[in-house]
């Protein structure tokens, strides 16, 4: 539940001074691989509590004085706090969970829970939540658990294990996204360090997950990292620099860089995503992870390099034979890429590119918090049809986008076909755009204008003919007789609003 809308801080300094905090009243999961970190981030959530001055309730499978006693080692006492009963400790035999799941009664099991706490709490921490959530799937107990949390005026913090990490919950316990105000996905780092991420059952339409790096440190807790490990391979150790893994997507030289990239490196290939994932996973020392695309299956590439990035220390490196658009490029890079190299490929310089990756080491992937976000869905016009959209709005995206350093760069299309009548013509084009990445078309008579997002005119060679013979097909077959003139943005800009207010005025 919502109090008054401020947050609650949950003692781990980041990821208060980054999110916030949580919801005073909330529901949340911590979720994660076996490990101490859950607890650890339980313990730092309760003292928090005790050090603001509120009455707190931790719930156990483990004896009171070895909590206790750990606690202190992680860095927070609190002794004082459960001896003058700020602190209540509810500890549960060995067999208990056992018992609660085979209970034909759960909710005996939870009100005996209720008459146990005390009250005016403000804080609840549940660790392992394995006592009430084991099972995975949803079950009676587990149901009436998070029901009984819900109500409570107290925040309850309740840390949940999954096998693999913490990327996302387990199919099987997709129940608890909406059971819960949210969870903490806390996951362990090949470089050592941790990360967590806050993410809520409903989020704001305007908010962003973060994801906070963590150093696990005994006798502070869950903290801020204190230095970053060098990202030199050489120091790095776990990796060996001559062993590469080809992501091979496709395209027409697949074959020559199969063959280069085994006689150059001590290489593996797969041809799916999936594929090199399940590589990565078996403990392959790679140095480094080659990723080549042809232009069609660019999403596949950056799927490939967002899973594979968490799960490997070596440098990830893209590459294609084909121009594509700088939103592509980015994306890439976002998705945790070291280098992209892309447009007919020199295998020379594809070799130097890898190996300096390789030495200076996989970068850190920059916050999507830090700078101005490069989302694509904020290029997405209101009311947009699949990208259609009416000359007004087309030239207000032309405006918008020309008063932003990140989107201004863009190419605009002038099409025209004596032929096809305008909403053929519109159709035919809009079939053709990447209107998920911005691409809009508007029209008038025998007229109509495209803006084709991030492309450059030396780029959009292979686009113009799949559009001529598209156009062609739409005209059945005869001649559609299609001029295009290419207008490149900030370069041609008045050009391109002359253009604009001419389709405007034929839409009339």
């Amino acid at each position: 539940m919502r109090h008054d809308g401020s947050l609650i801080n949950t003692g781990i300094a980041p990821f208060d001074e980054r999110v916030g905090g949580l919801e005073p009243g909330g529901n949340y999961l911590v979720v994660g691989a076996p490990g101490p970190e859950k607890m650890v981030a339980a313990l730092q959530f309760v003292h928090a509590g005790i050090q603001a001055g509120e009455r707190c309730l931790f719930v156990t499978n483990a004896d009171i004085d070895g909590l206790l006693g750990v606690a202190a080692a992680w860095g927070f006492d609190m002794w004082e706090a459960w001896e003058t009963g700020a602190l209540q400790l509810v500890g549960f035999k060995d067999d208990f969970e056992l018992r609660a799941i085979r209970s034909i009664a759960p909710e005996e099991v939870v009100e005996e829970l209720d008459g146990i706490k005390g009250s005016n709490l403000s804080r609840i921490a549940v660790d392992p939540g394995a006592m009430f959530l084991t099972g995975g799937a949803k079950t009676l107990l587990g149901s009436t658990y998070l029901s009984w949390a819900r109500t409570q005026d107290a925040t309850v913090l309740t840390t949940f294990s999954v096998d693999g990490g913490a990327t996302s919950l387990p199919s099987s316990a997709d129940w608890l996204i909406h059971a819960t105000t949210g969870r903490l996905l806390l996951g362990k780092r090949n470089d050592g360090l941790y990360q967590v991420t806050l993410s809520k059952a409903l989020p704001d339409a305007d908010e962003r997950e973060e994801t906070i790096s963590l150093e696990l440190k005994p006798g502070e807790g869950l903290i801020e990292p204190e230095t970053y490990p060098s990202r030199r391979g050489v120091d790095r150790g776990g990796i060996d620099e001559n062993r590469l893994l080809l992501v091979s997507l496709g395209g027409e030289h697949a074959t020559d860089l199969e063959s280069w990239a085994t006689r150059a490196f001590e290489a593996d290939v797969v041809s799916e995503p999936f594929e090199a994932v399940a590589k990565v996973q078996t403990g392959e020392r790679y140095g480094g992870v080659l990723i080549h695309s042809p232009r069609q299956r660019i999403r596949e590439a950056i799927q490939a390099c967002r899973a594979v990035r968490p799960l490997s220390r070596g440098a990830i490196v893209f590459a294609s034979d084909d121009q594509v658009r700088s939103t592509d490029r980015i994306q890439i890079l976002e998705a945790g890429a070291d280098d992209c190299l892309t447009g007919g490929l020199d295998f020379r310089e594809l070799g130097l590119r890898i190996k300096q990756s390789i030495a200076t080491g996989a970068k850190p992937v920059i916050d999507e918090g830090e700078g101005e976000s490069t989302d694509i869905l904020t290029l997405i016009p209101e009311g947009s049809d699949h990208g259609r959209v009416s000359a007004d709005t087309f030239i207000e995206e032309v405006e918008r986008r020309g008063g932003s350093p990140n989107h201004a760069f863009f190419c605009v299309l002038d099409v025209t076909s004596p032929v096809l009548d305008s909403e053929d013509l519109k159709e035919a084009l809009a079939a053709q755009i990447r209107h998920e990445e911005g691409d809009i078309v508007a029209g008038g008579e025998q007229r109509a204008a495209v803006l084709l997002q991030g492309a450059r005119e030396g780029q959009i060679g292979p686009f113009l003919d799949r559009l001529r013979s598209k156009v062609n097909e739409r005209a059945r077959d005869q001649d559609a007789k299609l001029t295009i003139d290419v207008l490149s943005h900030p370069a041609d800009a008045d050009r391109i609003m002359e253009i604009l207010r001419t389709v405007r005025g034929d839409a009339a």
